[in-house]
Formats: structure tokens, C-alpha cells, sequence
């Protein structure tokens, strides 16, 4: 997919990481990045991006938005603020995951890019020499015991006892992940992403993938 630009980047799903960046024509013209409250840090990050690229928000073509797994918090703040602003405009939100992209990032380094999901599991994405392999998925850590790993950067907040590698940030390569790979979605209601069996959405609704 091409990215319309410009484009308005937002990843809240590294826990105290918020990343907002401006994409015109496949590179960053302009980046900010919070550790404060997301919800609270958002609407400033943006209005310095804005600011400094000399647009409004009136003149962004669309919003991209990593739906992770990750901080259900800075993943709720990016996603309702992308929604809000392209409905107010009518542009169209575009949705991406971290760990696909970072299988992407990681070809020929491991079998499997981690982190740390609900329950003590792992979510996980495989990956082979050529790509992605399967989808996203949870999984207990004992049965990725002879896979070589890599984590996603910020991805865990506890100690894992597997050995892994080093970690994957694909914050500074997305301009060129999108342009390569295609794993901007179009979703019709973007929302949070996650492996687990039973989750929370943006709403605050309980789903089970059993039911």
C-alpha cells in the first residue's frame, strides 16, 4: 500500500514510549516522543509535530497507527485520538503491527519475535528466511524453549527466563518497512491487537476468542 502523505504516525505501545512522526513521501520530516501519561502526552506530541512541519491538522491525509500487542494504555490513547481526528476530517486511519514489522526487521536473525503478553504466556510472531510465517499468536514460554528469539523493544516489563537476543526497535526503520512490506491494514474500527485468548479492547468490552 502507498502511504498517503502526509501522514500522521502514532505508537503508543511501548510502555512509557509515546512516538509521534510525520511521513511525507516515505521519510520522517519531523518526530516527537513523550514518556509522560500517553493519554495526556498525546495532544502536545502531535501539536509540536504539526508545528514544526508547518501544517494543521486539516492538511494530514491519513493516520497510521501500531495497534500492537503492547501498553493497553498508549494503545487506547493513540487509537481513539487517530479515530477522533479522521472522522472530524474524514481521512482514513491505517493500522500496523510492531511485531510484523519487526519480523520484517529481523530476517535471518531468529525464528520468533517476542513479547511479554497476559498470564505469563509470550506473544509471538514466526518468521522464516523469506517473511512473516502464521499470525500473531500467544504461547506458553516452555514451548519456544528451541527457537531462537528476539524481543520488541520496551516489550517486557518482568524477566523472561528464555535467552534471547538483542532487542527490536522499528520505530526509526517504519518509513522504510512500509514502503517494502506490506502491513498497513485498513481496518473499518482500528483497534487494539492482542494475542491473547480473552483481551480488552479500546471500548473496555471483555472478548473470548472461545465464545
Amino acid at each position: 500500500m502507498k502511504v498517503p502523505s502526509p501522514c500522521l504516525c502514532l505508537d503508543g505501545a511501548v510502555r512509557g514510549r509515546l512516538q509521534v512522526g510525520l511521513l511525507v513521501d516515505g521519510v520522517w520530516l519531523v518526530q516527537s516522543e513523550s514518556s509522560a501519561d500517553p493519554a495526556e502526552a498525546i495532544q502536545p506530541c502531535v501539536e509540536q509535530v504539526l508545528r514544526q512541519a508547518g501544517l494543521t491538522l486539516s492538511q494530514i491525509a491519513a493516520y497510521a497507527v501500531n495497534v500492537g500487542p503492547g501498553s493497553v494504555l498508549g494503545i487506547r490513547a493513540t487509537i481513539l485520538s487517530a479515530r477522533a481526528w479522521g472522522e472530524i476530517k474524514a481521512k482514513p486511519v491505517l493500522t500496523w503491527s510492531s511485531h510484523l514489522a519487526a519480523a520484517w526487521l529481523a530476517l535471518g536473525t531468529c525464528d520468533a519475535v517476542v513479547s511479554e503478553g497476559r498470564s505469563g504466556n509470550l506473544n509471538v510472531q514466526r518468521l522464516n528466511t523469506q517473511g512473516p510465517v502464521g499470525e500473531l499468536h500467544d504461547s506458553e514460554p516452555k514451548a519456544l524453549s528451541n527457537l531462537r528469539l528476539r524481543p520488541i523493544f520496551g516489550g517486557f516489563r518482568h524477566t523472561c527466563e528464555l535467552p534471547m537476543g538483542d532487542p527490536i526497535d522499528v520505530w526509526s526503520s517504519l518509513p522504510k518497512i512500509f514502503a517494502e512490506h506490506n502491513i498497513l491494514m485498513t481496518p473499518e474500527h482500528p483497534d487494539a491487537l492482542n494475542s491473547a485468548t480473552v483481551y480488552a479492547t479500546w471500548s473496555g468490552q471483555r472478548h473470548s476468542s472461545a465464545q
